[in-house]
C-alpha cells in the first residue's frame, strides 16, 4: 500500500533527518579531531593544521603509549577490574532480582522500597571512605569492584524481566523436581539471555570507565586503572612523572608530544575496546532494551 506524505510531513522529515546528521557529526568530530591529532606532527598540531585528517603523519605517540609499562600495566588493570567487576554486578543483581520476582515471597513490597531507597539517598564520600578502610579493601582490587556491586536500577529492569516468564514454566519445572537454582539457571537465565548481554555492555563500559573511585581508594601505581593513568597524562607536561625515561626521545619532543599527541593517543586507545565490542553487542543490546516495553 502506497502512503503519500502530506507536505507538513514531508517538511517533519526532512527537518528531522537534517538535525539528526547534524547531531551525529556533533557527536563523530570530536572522535575524528583526535584522531587525527594522535597521528599528527607535534607542530602541525600546535600551529593548529589539524582539523579532520592527520598532517606530518608519524606513530611516534603510538610508540610511547605501548613503550610505557605504566600504560600497559593498566590497561591489564582496567581489563582485569571491568571483568571481575561485571562479574559482581551480575552475580548480585541476579541474586536480589529473583526473589524479587516473585509474588508469593513475604515481605517482596518491603524489600523493594529498601532497594529503592538506596537510589534516594546515600551515606556520603566520607563514609564510604572509612567503609573501605574497615573492610581492608583499601588500595586493592576489592575496593573498585564491590562496593558498586548492586545496581539498583538495573535490578530492578532484570526483576520485570523475570516477572514477564510465564509462571506455568516455573511450575511444570517444580513438577519435574527441579529447586530454585535449577529453575533461575535452567530457565529464567538462558530465557534472558538478551537483557543479560545490554547488562554486561552497561556494566562493562561503566567498570572501563571508571575513574573516581580508583582514585580515591587506589594509592599504589602499580594497580591504577588506564582512566587515572590518562588523567596523569592529561595534567601532565612530561612523561618524568610516569616513570617512563627511557623512551628514545629528547625532553622537548616528549614535552611537545605529551601535550596534544600522546594524550589524544591515549585517549584513542582507552576508547578502542569499546568501540570494538559494542557493534557486535548492538542487536543484544536494543533488544534487552525493549523487554517490557509496551506492544500494540
Amino acid at each position: 500500500m502506497n502512503y503519500k506524505k502530506s507536505t507538513g510531513e514531508r517538511v517533519f522529515s526532512a527537518f528531522n533527518l537534517f538535525f539528526l546528521c547534524l547531531f551525529g557529526l556533533i557527536c563523530v568530530y570530536p572522535i575524528v579531531y583526535i584522531l587525527a591529532v594522535s597521528f599528527s606532527g607535534s607542530l602541525a598540531v600546535m600551529e593548529g593544521r589539524v582539523w579532520l585528517y592527520p598532517v606530518d603523519f608519524h606513530l611516534k605517540a603510538y610508540e610511547i603509549v605501548f613503550s610505557n609499562d605504566n600504560i600497559l600495566r593498566a590497561y591489564l588493570n582496567t581489563l582485569l577490574y571491568t571483568v571481575i567487576g561485571t562479574g559482581f554486578n551480575l552475580a548480585a543483581i541476579t541474586c536480589a532480582a529473583y526473589p524479587l520476582s516473585k509474588k508469593r515471597l513475604r515481605g517482596r513490597s518491603g524489600f523493594s522500597l529498601y532497594f529503592v531507597f538506596t537510589i534516594l539517598f546515600s551515606g556520603g564520600m566520607v563514609p564510604n571512605f572509612l567503609l573501605i578502610q574497615k573492610l581492608g579493601f583499601y588500595d586493592t582490587i576489592w575496593a573498585v569492584t564491590v562496593p558498586g556491586a548492586v545496581s539498583v536500577f538495573y535490578m530492578i529492569i532484570l526483576r520485570t524481566n523475570f516477572e514477564q516468564i510465564p509462571d506455568a514454566l516455573e511450575e511444570a519445572a517444580i513438577i519435574d523436581g527441579m529447586n530454585d537454582l535449577q529453575i533461575l539457571f535452567r530457565i529464567f537465565i538462558p530465557l534472558s539471555l538478551p537483557i543479560y548481554a545490554a547488562l554486561i555492555l552497561f556494566f562493562a563500559v561503566g567498570h572501563w570507565n571508571s575513574f573516581f573511585d580508583a582514585f580515591i581508594y587506589l594509592q599504589t601505581k602499580s594497580r591504577y586503572p588506564l582512566q587515572v593513568i590518562l588523567k596523569e597524562i592529561v595534567t601532565a607536561n612530561t612523561l618524568n612523572d610516569l616513570g617512563n625515561s627511557a623512551v628514545g626521545q629528547s625532553a622537548m619532543e616528549t614535552t611537545e608530544l605529551v601535550g596534544e599527541n600522546l594524550k589524544c593517543a591515549t585517549i584513542i586507545v582507552v576508547m578502542l575496546p569499546v568501540m570494538m565490542v559494542y557493534p557486535f553487542v548492538q542487536k543484544y543490546f536494543v533488544k534487552g532494551m525493549m523487554i517490557g516495553a509496551v506492544k500494540g
